[in-house]
């Protein structure tokens, strides 16, 4: 019996680009395998597995047949702040991870600071007490780097650094990190 999760599908945009690389888009191989048989994706990819009640080989990468306007934008989450920020506090660059994290308005919010990508920093507890309700002219605290949006390539990468990236089948590698530097096989 496979499980859910194991042999997830890749999905990419018609145009053989990923939907979204951080977080990367998966289809789980149920999900794959009953839109492949509505005509909804297209399979790219299989794996050397079939559903043990028929013949159907699971796929491993599938594409839209219609091509889905994106919007650029990451999302502002949890994740993506500290990934934005090499998992380090911004103040005294210690390492956090992701149970120890706080986040500090760069401006406070009691001064109309707005929760944004451009005003969260990733902050250990102990700096974001210190900082408190102040600004970083105020407490002699610049957050390095300073607050900025970024970009889905860029998360992707932290992500790998950070070892937050999934495990991706070999079949994916034509599909992701076309930015990266190639590697021998």
């Amino acid at each position: 019996m496979i499980s859910e999760n194991q042999y997830p599908a890749l999905l990419l945009n018609a145009d053989y680009r990923p939907l979204s690389i951080h977080p990367l888009s998966v289809l789980p191989w149920r999900k794959a395998v009953r839109k492949v048989m509505l005509g909804k994706i297209t399979p790219v990819a299989e794996y050397d597995v079939t559903v043990s009640s028929s013949s159907i080989r699971l796929p491993s990468v599938v594409k839209l047949r219609q091509y889905v306007r994106l919007p650029r934008k990451v999302p502002l989450t949890r994740l993506n702040i500290w990934l934005r920020d090499g998992g380090r506090c911004v103040y005294c660059r210690e390492s956090l991870l992701t149970s120890e994290l706080t986040f500090d308005h760069v401006v406070p919010r009691s001064r109309n600071g707005d929760s944004t990508f451009e005003n969260l920093s990733s902050a250990c507890i102990e700096c974001n007490v210190m900082k408190a309700n102040r600004t970083p002219a105020e407490s002699g605290m610049n957050p390095v780097p300073w607050p900025y949006q970024p970009t889905q390539v860029e998360l992707a990468r932290a992500a790998r650094r950070l070892g937050k990236a999934m495990p991706t089948p070999r079949d994916w590698k034509d599909f992701l990190y076309w930015d990266g530097e190639l590697e021998a096989d």
